[in-house]
């Protein structure tokens, strides 16, 4: 019956299976019909599937064998591919030194690559290769830097790429290294033959390293509106002011995502106000160590993009902003995820973001300097009912706003407050920290997954047994400083597994070493099912 399902059918099922070549290279050996539906599957992400653990280095090598075996078929009766290999002659990898005539062109199948996985790939195809058969492959060294080795290997890549991007008609997944050791025309393709035809068909978009990148974003401005996530590893020292990386996005229909790591003011204010312009569309942002110095990206983003659902700024510093709560046009009413993980902004924004996310925001990372938000849990327990994660800064003196978040947001998962150890006087205080503890016991949210304390208070073998005997969650995993022996801290915790039909998957615990602080200790727990 398999066999007479229509070819659109057999495609659209071989498609859930485009990661699993080993299930793909099965069904490919069924019949005629099979075998036509799976291939443009199978060699769909070729170089990606080389990068997992169960492709050998002996496949990795036979799938660039036959990319070169389908250049060099295809080299003579193909004008367009003419003159397109100069400094290099293609050689075969078997070992009777024959070509064997591929049944496909199996680059026109290709939909994506990672520049670097080929690269890779090619690396380990050259190193399979015999002394004799290296001396075969003739190019210019085009670096000082570089040995012969890696010069063949670069070449070997560039025109693989050329032939890749010739060959196939379209191209959704490009991800490029603009390294400064790597010559510029290795991995710019706007003067790659074809290049246009298949590369204006690219939905995601990645180019790492600090090269040069404007030649980059010229071109795929120039041919892609329909780019759907970009991601960023540096701009690039060639655009100063972003303003090529800003016409790319700007000419974009279709963005939903922009990730970012690194940028100066300069090159942010730029573009914060081209990924104002995408409105509606954009639901993903992410800043990781850029710097927003004079910059106030959170009040731009607030008029325009109304529907984002994950807002992060990672090691940002210091972000202004003005924005306060406004009925008549809500601030990130769609936000699910918040992570401020080493960026700090103001309180009142911070609690504005709050009120108008309201029930949606479900993961926050606050983890900051606590002074600045003393009442953050509290102001959190107010306004997100539907939290299920958060990671942030407390101190002891603030823990008290933990009671009317656990009564407050009954799906909590995941708790994790970090923050300053216990000072040597510790012991002075320490019935009130295991107050704290045994207080929570019975108002603890039966969704906790995962706990973790490792701030200013340390309790004692007796607070923990107290607090996991009433605790409902069923807790998987458990971080906290202790105060005593962590000996009997770990027999307290051996035997709530035991109770709770759990086994310990994994425990790291130890005493500090300084002399004042050897009471205290530092324990984490991961628990699972004995089944």
């Amino acid at each position: 019956m398999a066999a007479y399902l229509p070819s659109d059918c057999l495609s659209n099922i071989f498609s859930y299976f485009d990661t699993d070549a080993k299930s793909l290279y099965s069904s490919l050996l069924v019949n005629r019909t099979w075998c036509l539906n799976v291939v443009p599957v199978l060699w769909r992400r070729t170089f990606y599937l080389s990068t997992l653990s169960n492709f050998s280095s002996k496949k990795r090598c036979q799938l660039v064998a036959t990319y070169l075996t389908c250049m060099a078929v295809n080299k003579i009766p193909n004008p367009i591919l003419d003159g397109a290999f100069p400094d290099v002659t293609l050689i075969s990898s078997t070992a009777d030194e024959k070509f064997l005539t591929p049944t496909f062109d199996y680059a026109e199948f290709l939909r994506g690559f990672d520049y670097y996985d080929v690269y890779q790939a090619i690396g380990c195809w050259y190193e399979f290769q015999t002394y004799d058969k290296k001396q075969l492959i003739k190019f210019d060294r085009f670096s000082k830097n570089l040995d012969d080795s890696e010069c063949c290997k670069l070449i070997l890549t560039r025109e693989l790429v050329k032939y890749i991007v010739c060959r196939s008609p379209t191209i959704d997944y490009l991800a490029l290294d603009a390294e400064r050791i790597i010559p510029f025309d290795f991995w710019s393709f706007s003067s790659f033959p074809g290049a246009q035809n298949c590369l204006s068909y690219i939905r995601t978009f990645i180019c790492r390293g600090s090269a040069s990148k404007l030649d980059v974003y010229t071109s795929l401005a120039q041919w892609c509106n329909n780019i759907e996530s970009i991601t960023l590893y540096e701009i690039g020292d060639d655009d100063p002011k972003a303003e090529a990386l800003s016409n790319l996005i700007r000419g974009q229909r279709k963005l939903c995502e922009f990730i970012l790591w690194g940028g100066t003011s300069n090159q942010l204010s730029q573009i914060i106000n081209s990924l104002a312009l995408q409105g509606f569309g954009l639901k993903y942002l992410e800043f990781r160590f850029c710097n927003f110095e004079h910059c106030t990206p959170l009040d731009t983003l607030a008029i325009s993009c109304t529907e984002i659902t994950t807002l992060k700024f990672i090691q940002c510093g210091d972000l202004q902003s003005n924005i306060t709560p406004n009925l008549l046009h809500p601030i990130f009413p769609d936000l699910e995820v918040l992570d401020l993980q080493g960026t700090q902004i103001p309180t009142e924004a911070l609690e504005s973001i709050f009120k108008c996310a309201n029930v949606d925001l479900r993961n926050i990372n606050i983890e900051k300097t606590e002074s600045r938000y003393s009442r953050i849990i509290e102001s959190i327990a107010n306004n997100c009912k539907n939290v299920t994660k958060i990671k942030a800064r407390l101190t002891k003196d603030k823990m008290t706003q933990l009671s009317k978040l656990f009564q407050s947001c009954n799906n909590l998962e995941s708790l994790k407050l970090y923050g300053p150890l216990p000072d040597r006087l510790y012991i002075f205080t320490q019935d009130a920290s295991d107050d704290i503890l045994i207080n929570l016991r019975k108002i603890v949210p039966a969704t906790l997954k995962e706990l973790a304390l490792k701030t200013d208070c340390a309790f004692t073998a007796s607070a923990i047994e107290i607090f996991l005997k009433d605790c409902h969650a069923d807790l998987n995993r458990l971080e906290f400083i202790s105060y005593g022996s962590v000996w009997q801290h770990l027999n307290v915790i051996k035997k709530y597994a035991k109770r709770r039909g759990l086994k310990i998957k994994e425990q790291v615990a130890g005493n500090y070493n300084e002399l004042l602080m050897r009471e205290l200790g530092h324990i984490i727990v991961e628990f699972e099912n004995l089944d």
